[in-house]
């Protein structure tokens, strides 16, 4: 019987394709992790827990396109299903179905799924907020008005990818979060306190 035998060439060549591969895996980390800002929680704001926790894979929407483009609420509508959940309190609430199919009819969606924040804040009653530094300041106002900030987040995964969570409050020393990916609330530092970009989405004229 043969025996296959890995020679010393096969080892080196083995070797340097694994460490190759850790190389860009980690590179591929701290290209995502550019730009980011590390936030601390230092207020007390009220976790509003009748807000309506909504899912972008629920089935009765997870197919539905944004806009034109060729994304759907399953891979792309975390921005959307958190809109739907910061108005779900509100005199117009939409789920996620009505409101991609809304901002859809209206081109508030580029040709490539991005949420035109000028346009949305055009909309009738619809009102958007766009900090220009994302940090513990614009969570803070967002929250003290009574509205729900709306913060781009790195998921904390090998392969991970940018992610938008809503923030329903703060306790303990802790922002407390609705992520559309999940069933129950999670907190900002399950995603390390560390933020890309802070939006604030709200229906009404306050």
């Amino acid at each position: 019987m043969k025996r296959c035998l890995i020679t010393d060439k096969t080892r080196k060549v083995l070797l340097i394709a694994a460490i190759v591969i850790i190389g860009l895996v980690i590179f591929s980390q701290l290209i995502k992790n550019r730009g980011g800002v590390n936030v601390k929680c230092q207020t007390e704001y009220k976790v509003e827990e009748g807000l309506i926790s909504y899912r972008q894979d629920d089935p009765k929407w997870k197919d539905l396109y944004l806009g034109e483009s060729e994304f759907t609420m399953q891979s792309s509508g975390c921005i959307t299903t958190s809109i739907a959940t910061a108005i779900s309190e509100s005199e117009n609430p939409l789920d996620p179905g009505q409101l991609v199919a809304f901002l859809s009819d209206n081109g508030v969606f580029d040709n490539d799924g991005n949420m035109q924040w000028g346009k949305l804040d055009e909309l009738p009653g619809f009102n958007a907020e766009v900090y220009g530094k994302p940090d513990a300041d614009a969570i803070d106002e967002c929250l003290a008005q009574g509205h729900y900030p709306i913060v781009k987040v790195h998921r904390r995964s090998l392969f991970s990818y940018h992610h938008f969570v809503l923030i329903i409050g703060a306790e303990n020393g802790e922002y407390i979060c609705m992520d559309p990916l999940k069933d129950s609330f999670t907190k900002l530092k399950d995603y390390g306190n560390r933020i890309y970009s802070v939006r604030c989405v709200w229906y009404g004229d306050y």
